[in-house]
């Protein structure tokens, strides 16, 4: 099917349920943004203003609608921010891309444009970026105030984390500094030089507190090695069984002759094993997250094992034991958390560096959600601005883009190229964040952004913006009103690829279930 024959009623459709899944975040943009209210079939609610909350409980079957989700997921999973900017760019864009093409202009030349503006902004936004070397940068806090929406509290709280943890761990693109905060109901908040493993032990009868103990973490279920069903009912496949037993029993009792005193599991833990370190005095903690062993072997330096670890000589497990000073439970608020500072066995210092984990204590668990979500944001933001650099905020480093794609779109009119017409697209793609943000804080959009465009212009300073609470020009700098470089590069790459993924669909076809 050529392009001239894809019927408008598929991007029409496409269109529509972008608009509607934008609809359902728009209002939250920005300083004066307001919460969503999303209520499931059982007449359960849950009010927020965070869009990849919004956007993840929102019930839909189609697949425009799927792919934005997922892209918009895959932002707060890469930068931890940005969702609704994705959202709201994903939407102009596209809204425009649709008008050309009622006009007659091909999507090859659409997308042609896309990708060059696209290509065009993200160099001149690496360029334009303010670089931040320190903790103590005035900008950092700025970004910090930004993300927490001024709970001074929280951003106090994560900024010492940051300071705890590091620059050089918080520039690296593996580390999640979200990852290291939980929120708890009725508990106190603190910064502790550790882990926490939000799991209680596995019996009662298990110690709550060991001391200067040998860790042992593994990724699968402490059990004996599996037989198919049909095998163990043959006399040869019940020897095999008995053998795979006695061999798992033998392999435990050599980890607690080795001192073991911790022991974490990715999955679960058999009674038989569980009995054994009962008697042995050992904490063990099964079905812990992945995330959480990965930093609990990294903080204890242990080495991650399998079940048939336990197979090995006593001289070669030893290699997989790690060391902690303190793993206590908190049976209460339901997490272990390890901690400490002495050396390890071998007088290799315990490696701390980075493993701060900060809990926030709130009132109810409503709250605590709530209170977690901020911080997280917070912390997000901080380690993508950290990482990336920082350029204007309020809508202004999408504005202060236009000029240079008008340039690169007289070049494209010039050859007579019909590519002019997608970069058209994202020039008024690049103005819609500051409409919304103008819309939400009761100004009048058209005229706000038209008012902005004319200060950059006449005064050649694409930092001007607006205060959005007097509806004047102001120095978004000097403001400290600043946005994480990183956030808008991904959000624009994002909105792209999904609107390209979107214009190549010609036709929707329901098939069969494969």
């Amino acid at each position: 099917m050529s392009e001239s024959q894809i019927p408008q009623s598929v991007l029409s459709s496409n269109l529509n349920i972008i608009k509607s899944i934008a609809d359902a975040v728009k209002g939250t943009f920005g300083p004066q943004g307001l919460d969503v209210m999303l209520i499931d079939q059982f007449g359960e609610y849950t009010v927020t203003n965070d869009g990849v909350k919004i956007l993840s409980l929102i019930e839909t079957n189609h697949p425009a609608a799927k792919m934005l989700i997922e892209a918009a997921k895959t932002q707060e999973a890469e930068v931890g921010d940005g969702t609704t900017t994705v959202t709201i760019l994903t939407e102009a864009i596209l809204s425009e891309a649709v008008k050309q093409v009622e006009k007659g202009v091909p999507i090859t030349k659409l997308i042609e444009g896309i990708k060059l503006g696209l290509a065009k902004i993200l160099k001149i936004l690496e360029n334009e970026t303010y670089k931040i070397d320190n903790l103590e940068d005035a900008k950092l806090h700025n970004i910090a105030l930004i993300a927490g929406r001024e709970e001074i509290d929280l951003v106090n709280l994560v900024l010492q984390a940051s300071a705890e943890i590091g620059l050089e761990k918080l520039k690296d693109p593996n580390f999640k500094f979200a990852k290291t905060i939980i929120a708890k109901p009725q508990a106190k908040s603190e910064l502790i030089k550790g882990v926490i493993i939000n799991k209680n032990k596995t019996n009662a009868g298990m110690p709550s507190q060991v001391r200067e103990a040998k860790v042992l973490i593994f990724d699968d279920n402490l059990a004996p090695e599996d037989l198919p069903q049909e095998a163990i009912g043959t006399e040869q496949g019940f020897a095999q069984f008995k053998n795979l037993q006695q061999s798992f029993l033998t392999g435990l009792k050599r980890a607690i002759d080795l001192g073991v005193k911790l022991v974490l599991i990715d999955g679960n833990l058999h009674p038989y094993a569980e009995e054994m370190f009962v008697g042995a005095g050992i904490i063990a903690v099964q079905r812990v997250r992945s995330s959480e062993l990965h930093r609990a072997a990294e903080f204890t330096k242990s080495q991650i094992a399998s079940r048939r670890t336990l197979n090995l000589s006593p001289q070669e497990l030893q290699k997989y034991l790690g060391f902690v000073e303190l793993a206590e439970e908190d049976s209460h608020l339901g997490f272990i958390r390890l901690e400490g500072k002495n050396k390890y066995t071998s007088s290799e210092p315990l490696n701390i560096e980075g493993m701060s984990t900060l809990i926030i204590g709130a009132s109810t668990e409503a709250v605590a959600n709530e209170k977690e979500r901020i911080a997280t944001d917070i912390a997000s933001s901080i380690q993508a601005a950290l990482r990336g650099g920082v350029i204007a905020g309020g809508g202004i480093a999408e504005l202060g883009l236009i000029s240079a794609l008008e340039e690169l779109k007289k070049e494209k009119n010039q050859n007579l190229s019909l590519a002019y017409y997608g970069i058209d697209c994202l020039i008024s793609a690049l103005k819609k964040p500051l409409s919304q943000i103008c819309l939400n804080a009761g100004l009048n959009p058209l005229e706000k952004v038209t008012e902005v465009l004319a200060a950059q212009n006449r005064q050649s300073n694409k930092n001007l913006g607006l205060n959005f609470n007097t509806g004047e020009i102001v120095c978004m700098l000097e403001l400290g009103i600043l946005d994480p470089t990183l956030v808008k590069i991904s959000a624009l790459k994002t909105a792209c690829e999904v609107v390209i993924q979107i214009l190549k669909v010609s036709i929707i076809i329901k098939s069969r279930q494969i």
